[in-house]
């Protein structure tokens, strides 16, 4: 009996880390893209700046969907109105991919650095001492995602943001937004959802 209430509840903690995993990190890569999909649209479409140069000068060549994108992104003098609305809305497709791309990049090196953390102490020895390195490599950790984090957010206002004239606080929000989301969903799951062997209800980092 002692035995399969020690398997129920070891059961219950890791739905409930990975519901903590799900949860966080899902709404951190989510809402910069619900973001750029549906709220840029009324915000700041046509605000979008000129990447054409910038991207042809990458050492790699871009796929051909997005060659053929940037160049619909050309202004020429005497454009209709129409193809001049249809070079914007390019910029504007082009910059969003640009922006999300930098965030999912952001994403996945911020989660795969907090995985990292996991691992290394899924199976601890010595568990109070390991617990003060735990400690001492979360804050490590968490200074290396925000400094990750600031890092790419800093390429994206070199790459576009800089050129953007009359920035407004929806630029700032839906364009570097997720560089504030991800180390968050980190610490909670640094808090939250470390391995049992650390975990606790009064400790530094709590049990679910």
């Amino acid at each position: 009996m002692p035995r399969t209430v020690h398997t129920t509840v070891q059961y219950h903690n890791r739905t409930k880390v990975l519901l903590c995993y799900a949860i966080a990190w899902g709404l951190a890569l989510a809402l910069p893209w619900l973001g750029l999909t549906f709220l840029y649209p009324y915000k700041l479409a046509g605000t979008a700046p000129d990447l054409a140069a910038t991207l042809a000068q990458l050492p790699f060549a871009l796929p051909q969907p997005m060659q053929k994108t940037l160049v619909a992104t050309a202004f020429s003098a005497g454009m209709q109105t129409d193809a001049l609305q249809l070079a914007l809305a390019a910029r504007d497709l082009v910059w969003q991919y640009v922006v999300f791309a930098f965030t999912a990049l952001a994403w996945v090196l911020s989660l795969l650095w907090q995985l990292l953390w996991r691992f290394r102490f899924v199976r601890p020895r010595q568990a109070a001492r390991t617990a003060l390195r735990a400690v001492r490599a979360y804050r490590w950790s968490m200074l290396g995602i925000w400094a990750l984090n600031l890092l790419l957010a800093l390429c994206v206002y070199l790459v576009g943001v800089s050129r953007i004239a009359d920035r407004t606080m929806w630029d700032y929000l839906l364009y570097f937004g997720g560089f504030v989301l991800q180390p968050l969903a980190a610490m909670l799951c640094f808090r939250l959802a470390a391995p049992p062997a650390l975990s606790g209800k009064h400790a530094f980092f709590r049990r679910l």
